[in-house]
């Protein structure tokens, strides 16, 4: 079992544009309605830079830049996770290659390589922190998740940095759909910590044996956006943060991952036993 803490949540989806919005639906205090992700995302980049990021850079930050301060976040621990990268560039460089003169640009190339989210995101906040970008196909949410936990908890990790977890996905061009049929826009940021100083909730992870059932969403709309993207999978970890109270008991999710699954045990921080 690997502990750490949230302290922090950013999330672009359909008709969701931040966690404060996200609270809301999850509560019930608003209803969800599933409207496409806004076509112009504003990120942290410089002009130059912001013209050349593809839509799946443009996800990733501005998902990112949603849980604080570049000054912050620049000294975490960085992993982005997705389960395709940027299928749209690497479908037109595939084109490219088919036309006479081969005319692939340098700009797509660059973009098409599976850690160009995380190069920009270390240009937007000058950060010159190592990162970790990873796919694990469709369970990269919840190899994401682990590998967050891991490098938290490892002992090179002296300095008890935080750590920002980036999942993201586009929608798949059209020649992928049999593979890659992913029909909604979604990625999600997460400040996880081993500090529970102002923490929203405590979570302890434990890959399964592959017998429980994946966590679904009670909400018919709900449900149809955690099925549209692989990413989209965390919002059962989201809704039970939302929605924790300092008396309730701690409420366990299971997230794709493998053949075991993972169960993650979400604890309000009354419950939390290490807190001193």
């Amino acid at each position: 079992m690997l502990s750490l803490y949230i302290k922090a949540i950013g999330i672009t989806a359909p008709g969701i544009n931040n966690w404060h919005e996200a609270e809301k639906l999850f509560r019930i205090e608003e209803p969800y309605v599933l409207r496409p992700v806004a076509k112009k995302l504003e990120t942290l980049l410089p002009a130059n830079e912001r013209r050349r990021a593809t839509r799946v850079t443009q996800l990733a930050l501005s998902a990112a830049q949603q849980i604080g301060k570049a000054e912050e976040l620049n000294q975490c621990l960085q992993i982005f996770s997705s389960s395709n990268g940027d299928l749209t560039t690497f479908n037109q460089i595939s084109l490219a290659l088919d036309m006479d003169g081969h005319p692939v640009s340098p700009t797509r190339f660059h973009n098409s390589v599976h850690n160009a989210p995380a190069g920009y995101w270390s240009i937007a906040t000058q950060s010159q922190t190592p990162s970790t970008s990873i796919t694990a196909y469709t369970d990269s949410l919840a190899a994401g998740l682990l590998e967050a936990a891991v490098q938290l908890n490892a002992g090179d990790n002296k300095q008890h940095r935080d750590c920002l977890l980036v999942c993201y996905d586009e929608i798949s061009p059209v020649p992928f759909y049999p593979e890659f049929n992913i029909t909604e826009e979604f990625s999600c940021a997460l400040r996880l910590s081993l500090s529970a100083d102002n923490a929203l909730a405590k979570l302890e992870l434990t890959l399964g044996n592959g017998t429980k059932s994946m966590s679904r969403m009670s909400d018919d709309t709900l449900e149809q956006l955690r099925l549209s993207n692989p990413q989209a999978m965390v919002l059962p970890l989201l809704d039970v943060v939302a929605q924790l109270k300092a008396e309730q008991q701690a409420e366990t999710i299971t997230l794709p991952y493998f053949e075991q699954g993972m169960s993650i045990l979400v604890s309000p921080l009354k419950y939390a036993s290490d807190i001193t």
